[in-house]
């Protein structure tokens, strides 16, 4: 697990900073949970390879408990307990840190942090079409241009294995190996359910479709999937959605994968992942989950939702040169002279924070030259020096680190003069 020194705070804060705004203007309410659950919460439907990398431990009472993986099962108890007689359509936010024990590599770490959006309470194509605009309009903020989302919907495969019966523990188990792209091991899977050679081979052939051109690529599936009502209506929702994302957001470029497969088990419809040039790894990713609310004891309640891996998304902004500069150092450096009432120090210094300015007091009994030589090295632009003769006339010395300018003033126009510099840059 990592630690984060100021550059990497600073970094992440730009990322959420933007994922707050986008709160703020699509009426997110941002919410919190703890970071411990039970682990049979955080362990109903979010796929095998997520459970396996759980970090998991009994209490002192006994009690299994686990650190959150991810951030929609905590939601969803939230919803069906505090905010459960909430009007819906609910919209919920979070930027939280989550644990998996992931073996680190670029861009994947045990602790890392995500922002989310949850959208709980609407059916409609429409909930979904704000989860993505909410994606590409955080792109946009952290001026990552060039990037792809890509699309599908678990309902075709998830509509054509119901309608065989295929057992959903079976199904599960063939998306997630669809997630890795292992489609010969998934095919394996559903050969052992003894289906027959006719309906393994539509399944092979959803697999296989994928591109740009959306249109061709749902009529090709449609022609697959034939009379299953589940599946149609599934890509009859992904064309709306793309004929209304292209339409609205034309920059992106769409791929529709329907052999992609998220690796949560509780999606049952839309699913997306983003994508930026130059860094092969998901940046947002999400979907839909009708059933997980009714799953944890609530009323049925059609939910979507998506999580920005903001570490990652810091990492994108490295690797395009997207990372904007951290704004001007706007500190001063008070160095108090020997025989100077510490009082009267600190007095100047109370004054110029209730001003709004940074003040940083020289601690380490170093001398003048010392200390004006850390403040420099620290890129101050100010530093102001109280002296004896200027506390007994109520003056301060008021020094430019840049120019090397070096006035005598009253503590109102070294104010002033400080104050007029840092509104300037």
């Amino acid at each position: 697990m990592r630690d984060y020194l100021p550059k990497d705070l600073y970094e992440r804060r730009v990322v959420e900073e933007a994922i707050r705004e986008l709160f703020k203007l699509y009426c997110y309410e941002e919410v919190e949970t703890p970071t411990v659950e039970y682990y049979e919460l955080l362990a109903a439907k979010v796929g095998e390879e997520t459970r396996r990398t759980m970090y998991v431990f009994k209490d002192l009472a006994g009690r299994t408990l686990a650190l959150r993986p991810e951030g929609t099962a905590p939601i969803v108890r939230l919803v069906t307990s505090k905010l459960k007689t909430a009007p819906k359509p609910l919209r919920l936010g979070y930027i939280w840190d989550f644990y998996r024990y992931d073996e680190p590599q670029r861009g994947r770490y045990r602790r890392f942090y995500q922002g989310g959006f949850e959208l709980l309470g609407s059916s409609k194509p429409e909930a979904d079409m704000e989860i993505l605009s909410i994606s590409i309009e955080l792109m946009k903020k952290l001026k990552l241009e060039k990037f792809q989302v890509k699309l599908s919907d678990v309902g075709v495969l998830r509509g054509l294995m119901s309608s065989w019966g295929v057992d959903e523990n079976v199904q599960n188990r063939v998306l997630s190996l669809a997630d890795k792209k292992n489609y010969v091991e998934a095919i394996k899977e559903l050969e052992a359910t003894n289906l027959d050679e006719a309906s393994i081979s539509k399944i092979a052939g959803i697999f296989k479709l994928k591109g740009l051109n959306y249109k061709s690529i749902l009529a090709e599936a449609k022609s697959i999937v034939g009379s299953c009502e589940h599946s149609i209506r599934s890509l009859e929702n992904l064309e709306v959605i793309l004929d209304y994302m292209r339409e609205i957001y034309p920059e992106p470029e769409y791929i529709l994968d329907l052999g992609f497969a998220r690796g949560l088990e509780y999606y049952t419809g839309m699913i997306f992942e983003v994508f930026v040039e130059n860094l092969d790894i998901a940046l947002i990713g999400g979907g839909r989950y009708d059933k997980l609310v009714e799953l944890y004891g609530g009323e049925p309640t059609p939910a979507t939702g998506c999580a920005a891996g903001i570490d990652r998304l810091v990492l994108a902004m490295r690797v395009n040169n997207a990372t904007p500069p951290p704004p001007p150092n706007r500190r001063v450096y008070l160095y108090i002279l020997d025989g100077v009432p510490l009082s009267y120090g600190f007095k100047i210094s109370t004054e110029l924070r209730a001003n709004g300015i940074p003040v940083e007091i020289e601690v380490m009994d170093r001398s003048l030259s010392k200390g004006l030589s850390t403040a420099s090295r620290k890129n101050y632009p100010y530093a102001l020096m109280l002296g004896l003769k200027e506390a007994e006339a109520g003056l301060v010395t008021l020094k430019n680190m840049f120019t090397g300018l070096q006035e005598t003033l009253t503590l109102r126009e070294a104010l002033n003069r400080i104050r007029s510099s840092f509104n300037a840059s």
